[in-house]
């Protein structure tokens, strides 16, 4: 799930007040969510207007045609934005071969040629953050695990050199199966920021401002004569802290360029413990904020939740999976702290759902492959939707008076 700018078609905007960017010739871009689920199915608001075209409010839900170009067939595995392109992973026929397509902002030069990384390397997985405009590529061959990336606009994949490792004497590609991106831009306008890229049984690594040089990348999730950490994601809270998390246990780690990523001590426990999910987490990993928009569009921040994805055993009749919950709590100097962890049925219970019970019979039962909450831009309810491994897409909605989860229904094509 992830969000663009699009330029919507007339029947979807308003012709006085609509906020966007109007380019004269009956379009306006607007925020669209864009879900990936074999198909490609889109998310956003459209004006409610009464009589004089005067809005009323938007209402947001899922839309069957926003102009974009049909896509290439095969089925959607994976999806990722960069600030202006829009790129899918495709799986061709009922093999394992899969490939990159690339489509700009707007769709006017239509879906990329195939993008594919040659015979040797099988594509695994497609990350970047909004914030930059390149698309990181994990990749698989019967050797080992490669990183490649893609700018904006290009269509021909470079490979990253891991350069030279704490573990290792000599340069190398094998960096694990990338599991997610970060980049934090640099406080000096005039240099480029940092990518971290986070893998699975390798390690973080840190992509710094003269990478373009030799196409090198430091390995920075590993102290001296230290196992490689499997990481499952990794994400930048409101104040920058980049937080990634490990599968085992679901231990919670700073990231910091030129450091090894640092466990987080745990304030409500004894000195020698850290946080974690408690369970083995999987990839699902997103900020919730509540809050409220006024009449004037005007958002009113209320209190925001490190949300992760757990998985762990059945236990009687209760499935230990869902996810747990962090607060993220302000300090004295304007920095963030991670609260202690909540979980469902527990004396620290949830603070998202009101029901827990319902919570543990529904979604609390699954898990759960990615989170998501909607930008107020595209929903002003902030809707938070779970992607889930067996049970399709869920989403956190107001049911006879009551927030709850349940599956979300989109529009499938008969």
């Amino acid at each position: 799930m992830v969000v663009l700018n699009w330029p919507l078609p007339a029947n979807m905007r308003a012709d006085v007040g609509e906020p966007g960017n109007d380019n004269g010739n009956g379009t306006v871009h607007r925020p669209v969510m864009f879900v990936a689920s074999g198909d490609l199915f889109w998310y956003t608001s459209t004006p409610v207007k009464e009589e004089g075209n005067v809005i009323l409010g938007r209402n947001a839900g899922w839309q069957k045609e926003i102009g974009i170009p049909p896509r290439p067939a095969g089925r959607i595995i994976d999806i990722a934005a960069t600030q202006n392109n829009l790129y899918i992973l495709v799986m061709i026929g009922t093999g394992v071969n899969t490939t990159i397509f690339r489509l700009e902002s707007g769709g006017r030069s239509g879906w990329s040629d195939p993008i594919t990384l040659g015979t040797d390397n099988n594509i695994q997985s497609i990350f970047a953050d909004s914030q930059g405009r390149r698309l990181f590529v994990g990749a698989q061959s019967e050797r080992d695990n490669s990183i490649w990336y893609l700018d904006e606009g290009t269509n021909t994949p470079r490979q990253l050199q891991t350069g030279s490792r704490m573990l290792l004497d000599e340069p190398t590609s094998d960096t694990g199966l990338l599991s997610g991106v970060v980049y934090q831009a640099s406080s000096d306008p005039e240099q480029a920021g940092t990518y971290f890229l986070s893998t699975r049984n390798d390690g973080i690594f840190e992509v710094g401002s003269g990478w373009r040089t030799g196409n090198s990348i430091t390995m920075v999730g590993t102290p001296p004569n230290r196992r490689p950490r499997s990481f499952m994601g990794m994400i930048s809270l409101p104040d920058g802290t980049i937080i990634a998390v490990a599968r085992d246990g679901g231990f919670l780690y700073e990231v910091h360029i030129g450091h090894p990523p640092k466990q987080i001590p745990d304030s409500s426990a004894s000195a020698d413990e850290f946080m974690r999910t408690g369970r083995d987490a999987t990839s699902a990993l997103a900020l919730w904020r509540e809050g409220t928009v006024n009449d004037d569009g005007v958002f009113t921040a209320g209190r925001t939740l490190l949300v992760v994805g757990i998985q762990g055993s059945r236990q009687a009749a209760t499935f230990t999976n869902g996810y747990v919950e962090f607060e993220l709590l302000s300090t004295e100097n304007g920095t963030l702290r991670i609260g202690p962890r909540r979980e469902a049925g527990t004396t620290n219970d949830l603070l998202s759902v009101s029901d827990s019970a319902q919570y543990r019979a529904s979604l609390g039962r699954l898990p759960l492959n990615h989170l998501f909450q909607v930008p107020t831009e595209v929903d002003e309810s902030m809707t938070f939707f779970a992607s889930t491994q067996t049970a399709g897409l869920w989403s956190f909605r107001t049911i006879n008076r009551v927030p709850q989860w349940n599956a979300e229904h989109y529009p499938r094509e008969d």
